[in-house]
C-alpha cells in the first residue's frame, strides 16, 4: 500500500514538472509566462498569487519581471532587501535556505497580512538578480509532501527567467545597434541639421523609452536653445545645462535621473543630448548607450557644419560676404519665375564704385579690399532681410527686390548712394601710408521686372544700361531705365 501510495505521489510530481515545463515551452510572452504559472500553482498548491521580481543593478532597485517599468514600492522594497535578497545573497546557486516550516526547501518564507508568502531566488550564474514570490493564505500540508517537486520546478523556472532576461538584453543591443545604423545612414545622405536632428532625437526618445529626451544647440551667443521638441518644462535639465562645459563628455545629475551628453565639434561641445525621467534613474547600460549616441551625433554635426561651409563658400563671395555672381544668377531665376507666377513686382539694383581703379592704384590692392567690404557692409545694412545683394563682379554689385515697384527701388538706390557717400571708410588697418580714411561714390542703375522679358538675364541687362547712362552723366546718381536709354 505505502509502495503504492509512493508510486501516485511520484506519478503526480511529474506530471507537475511535465506541466511546468510545457508551460516554459509554451509561453513566449513574460505576461503569458507569469499568468499560467500562476495558474498551474494555484491548481496544485492552492497558492493565491505568484510573483517574479527583478534586481536591476544600474539603478539598484527592485522591478517587476513582467512590467520592468514597475519599481516596487519602497518599503516593500526595504523588506525584500534585508529579509530576502541579503540572505539569499549569502546562499551559493545549489544551496538553499532551510525554513523551520518547510524542511529542506529552498526558499524563505515570511508572513505579510496573514498571508504565507514563499520567496525563491533567480540567481545568474553566482549572481543573484531576483526572486519568486509565491503566496498563500495558509500553508497546505500538500506542499509539505511535496517540497522536492517545487524546489525543482522553480529552477525551471529560475532558468527561464535568466534566458528572458538575457534576451531582453539582446534585443535591447540588437535596438541600439538599429538606432545607430539608421543615424549612420542619416550621416551619409543628409547635411541639413534642420532636417536631421529632429529623426535623430525621434530615435534616441524610442531607444531610450523610460526617459524623455530632449536635443540642445548653442546659438551664436554661446547659450543652449532647444533645437528639438518643442518645448522643456523641466527647470531641473534647464539647471544641470548650466552647469555643462566643454571639458565635460557627460554630466549625471545627484539623483542620476537626468543626464547631459554632449555634442562635439573638434573640441567645443556645441549641443547636448538631454535625458530626463522623474522615476527612473540612467542605468549604466544608458549611460554607455548614449554616449555613443552623442559620439555619433557629434560626427553627423560635423559633416553637417562642413558641408554647409563648403556650400557658403560656393554661393558667398569670400570677401564681402554677399552672394557671389553664380548665386546671383540663380537667385534671379529664382525670383523673376516668381514675379511671373504670382504677378509680383520685382526690381533689380546695380551700382558701381566710382573710380575704382584708381583707389587701386593709389592706395593699393589692400585699400581697395577695404573699400569693397565696407561699400558691401553699408548696402546690406541699407537692404531688408529678403533683399538679395550680390558681388557681380569686381567693384560692381547687383540687387534683387523682391515685391517692390520701381519708384520704391529708385528710393532704395539714392539712400544707398547717399549712404555710401557720406561714409568714412576705414582703411588704418591696412597701414596704408598717407591717411586713415578714403571717400568713395557710387553710380546706380535701376530696372523693373517686365512679362515681356524673354529671359530673366533681361532684367539685370536693363539695370547694366541705366547703370553706365548714369557713369556717362557723370556718377554719383541713379538712373532709372526706359527704353529710351538703348
Amino acid at each position: 500500500m505505502a509502495d503504492t501510495t509512493d508510486n501516485s505521489k511520484q506519478q503526480d510530481s511529474l506530471e507537475f514538472l511535465s506541466e511546468v515545463s510545457s508551460v516554459i515551452a509554451a509561453s513566449g510572452d513574460s505576461k503569458i509566462l507569469v499568468d499560467r504559472l500562476e495558474k498551474l500553482f494555484e491548481k496544485n498548491f492552492s497558492s493565491c498569487g505568484f510573483k517574479i521580481i527583478v534586481k536591476d543593478e544600474n539603478t539598484s532597485t527592485l522591478r517587476d519581471f513582467v512590467k520592468t517599468w514597475v519599481i516596487i514600492e519602497k518599503n516593500q522594497q526595504q523588506k525584500l532587501v534585508k529579509n530576502i535578497f541579503a540572505k539569499f545573497k549569502t546562499a551559493n546557486n545549489d544551496d538553499f535556505i532551510v525554513n523551520d516550516e518547510l524542511l529542506n526547501c529552498n526558499s524563505s518564507i515570511n508572513s505579510k497580512e496573514d498571508k504565507n508568502i514563499l520567496y525563491f531566488p533567480v540567481f545568474n550564474e553566482k549572481n543573484l538578480i531576483g526572486a519568486m514570490e509565491l503566496s498563500f493564505n495558509t500553508l497546505p500540508e500538500l506542499l509539505k509532501k511535496s517540497v522536492l517537486s517545487l524546489q525543482i520546478a522553480m529552477r525551471q523556472v529560475a532558468t527561464a527567467v535568466v534566458n528572458r532576461i538575457l534576451n531582453r538584453q539582446l534585443c535591447e543591443h540588437i535596438e541600439f545597434q538599429k538606432v545607430t545604423k539608421s543615424i549612420a545612414k542619416l550621416i551619409e545622405t543628409q547635411f541639413d541639421l534642420n532636417y536631421i536632428l529632429p529623426i535623430i532625437g525621434e530615435l534616441i526618445d524610442r531607444f531610450v523609452s523610460e526617459h524623455l529626451i530632449y536635443i540642445f544647440t548653442k546659438d551664436e551667443n554661446e547659450q543652449y536653445k532647444l533645437f528639438w521638441p518643442l518645448d522643456c518644462q523641466d527647470e531641473k535639465v534647464l539647471q544641470l545645462l548650466s552647469k555643462m562645459s566643454d571639458e565635460k563628455a557627460y554630466m549625471i545629475s545627484k539623483d542620476g535621473k537626468r543626464g547631459l551628453f554632449s555634442i562635439r565639434n573638434e573640441d567645443k561641445t556645441v549641443g547636448v543630448i538631454a535625458a530626463s525621467s522623474n522615476l527612473d534613474k540612467l542605468s549604466k547600460t544608458d549611460i554607455d548607450y548614449l554616449l555613443q549616441l552623442g559620439a555619433q551625433v557629434s560626427v553627423t554635426t560635423q559633416r553637417a557644419n562642413s558641408y554647409a561651409q563648403v556650400l557658403r563658400f560656393a554661393t558667398i563671395d569670400a570677401l564681402t560676404g554677399l552672394n557671389n555672381r553664380r548665386q546671383f544668377e540663380v537667385r534671379l531665376k529664382q525670383e523673376t519665375a516668381n514675379a511671373r507666377r504670382n504677378n509680383k513686382p520685382l526690381c533689380c539694383i546695380m551700382l558701381d564704385i566710382d573710380y575704382f581703379k584708381h583707389v587701386n592704384d593709389t592706395w593699393g590692392h589692400s585699400a581697395g579690399d577695404c573699400v569693397l567690404k565696407n561699400v558691401a557692409s553699408i548696402v546690406a545694412a541699407e537692404l531688408r532681410e529678403y533683399d538679395i545683394a550680390s558681388r557681380y563682379g569686381g567693384e560692381e554689385f547687383c540687387i534683387l527686390l523682391p515685391d517692390t515697384k520701381i519708384k520704391e527701388a529708385a528710393f532704395v538706390a539714392q539712400r544707398l548712394r547717399k549712404a555710401v557717400e557720406k561714409a568714412d571708410i576705414n582703411i588704418s588697418d591696412d597701414e596704408v601710408l598717407g591717411t586713415d580714411f578714403l571717400k568713395v561714390t557710387i553710380s546706380v542703375g535701376v530696372s523693373a521686372f517686365d512679362e515681356t522679358f524673354d529671359a530673366p538675364e533681361r532684367l539685370h541687362q536693363c539695370a547694366d544700361v541705366a547703370l553706365y547712362e548714369a557713369k556717362r552723366r557723370g556718377r554719383n546718381r541713379v538712373i532709372v531705365y526706359d527704353e529710351s536709354l538703348e
